[in-house]
């Protein structure tokens, strides 16, 4: 298991918390198989017994996720045979519409933001404004947004560049919407020498977990459902499949890497289906 814990860590790039989790699922799915053949039917045997069980379909889908990468890992050693991944059926986890937020709802976000700026207490509002419309309209993980430095700005192009999972980096489009909030909050409220976009009172780059905080704050604030950066993010892929946008392309745009990922952000309208 320790090259398994090297390869979730070098090559995939996960936190130390998600690669226990793999580990642990791995170490659970070995433990039901015991001394058999490692084969699909095996895995889909598995995943029935934790159905069985009464586990939610998200915690079964990423028990699931964590025997594929433990497959991946045995593959690229050339101990496992490479067909065992194509035989096997993607789990989907279905969502319901009321997961994710209708545009409404963000703009009701921003006007609770907006209501303070004719307030003395207009701190961070700005910033905070960019905040939500770029994990809105940019789909972002919140330790993308946090990460993003000054040079990975292209407002000329309109372009975002996002080091996402796995040091991948990728190129996300940006609204006039969020160029205009970015540009308004780095020309009026970011007053200090450093390289990160998304700062405190400080100048210390703001943390994933300060970023949760306040929306979720705000959504009770605003009287919008409970909402986290996730929701967002969700959100956005969620607004774009039903406006048309090709699955291939949000998947591109989220910085997935297997489209069965990008399926699950999913909460298609009726009329789509």
């Amino acid at each position: 298991m320790n090259g398994f814990e090297i390869y979730l860590y070098s090559e995939l790039g996960l936190a130390p918390t998600t690669i226990l989790a793999y580990k642990k699922d791995v170490e659970e799915f070995l433990n039901f198989i015991e001394t058999k053949k490692f084969t699909a039917l095996l895995i889909e045997e598995f995943v029935n017994h934790l159905r069985k069980r009464g586990l939610k379909s998200t915690t079964v889908r990423r028990k699931y996720m964590s025997i594929r990468c433990f497959c991946s890992h045995l593959i690229s050693l050339g101990r496992l045979d490479p067909n065992i991944l194509e035989s096997l059926d993607p789990i989907r986890v279905e969502r319901s519409q009321s997961d994710v937020l209708e545009p409404k709802s963000v703009d009701a976000l921003v006007a609770t933001l907006e209501k303070d700026l004719s307030s003395p207490r207009t701190n961070h509002v700005r910033r905070n404004v960019a905040i939500v419309l770029v994990l809105y309209h940019c789909g972002l993980r919140v330790s993308e947004l946090c990460g993003l430095n000054i040079e990975d700005l292209s407002f000329a192009r309109r372009q975002i560049r996002v080091l996402g999972k796995g040091r991948r980096e990728r190129m996300v489009p940006v609204s006039h919407k969020c160029v205009d909030a970015i540009q308004s909050y780095l020309k009026t409220d970011h007053n200090f020498d450093t390289n990160a976009v998304f700062i405190k009172s400080d100048g210390q780059r703001l943390t994933r977990r300060a970023v949760s905080d306040m929306i979720l704050s705000l959504s009770r604030r605003a009287g919008v459902k409970h909402t986290t950066s996730h929701t967002l993010r969700r959100s956005c892929a969620t607004f774009l499949m039903n406006k048309g946008v090709d699955l291939e392309l949000v998947k591109s745009l989220l910085g997935h890497q297997n489209l069965g990922t990008t399926q699950t952000y999913l909460a298609v309208t009726n009329s789509r289906l």
